[in-house]
């Protein structure tokens, strides 16, 4: 499976207004299990894991998280895209306290921990692409995220 085949449209969210990290992860958490995507220990998961291993990237034209957990919470493969009404504060990755404003959720749920690597890479290729980014910031409607991911991410 390429990575691209990771995206689905019922996994975009374009439409969230969590006011606290832990309500966006929450709100997530419920809609992937509700999909059949994620155990029900995946929630807890995944706020705990951000908390000790933070995941925020800051980038010129749009900051993005990227939490992720272990496989045991995974049922099926994912990545799941979030854009909030408004931008959260996360730790920025390989700190303890340097805090981003978060534009962009991919929420990741490997089931293979080799291909873990391989879709981070992708997704940081991606990430170093200025005007990847720069889209990625400007779309906000469902069907055009998807579609715009779905064509531009590739294995």
């Amino acid at each position: 499976m390429s990575e691209a085949d990771w995206f689905k449209e019922e996994l975009v969210f374009t439409d969230l207004h969590a006011q606290t990290p832990a309500e966006l992860l929450e709100t997530i958490g419920f809609a992937l299990k509700e999909l059949g995507y994620v155990e029900d220990t995946f929630t807890d998961a995944i706020i705990e894991r951000e908390r000790k291993y933070p995941t925020g990237l800051a980038l010129e034209d749009c900051n993005i998280g990227l939490p992720h957990t272990d496989r045991e919470h995974v049922k099926q493969a994912f990545i799941a895209v979030v854009k909030n009404g408004r931008k959260l504060p996360f730790i920025h990755m390989g700190t303890e306290d340097r805090q981003v404003d978060i534009d962009c959720f991919f929420v990741l749920g490997v089931t293979d921990p080799e291909k873990q690597v391989e879709i981070l890479q992708t997704l940081m290729e991606k990430f170093d692409d200025a005007q990847f980014v720069r889209r990625l910031n400007e779309l906000n409607e469902k069907k055009q995220l998807f579609t715009f991911l779905k064509h531009t991410v590739r294995e």
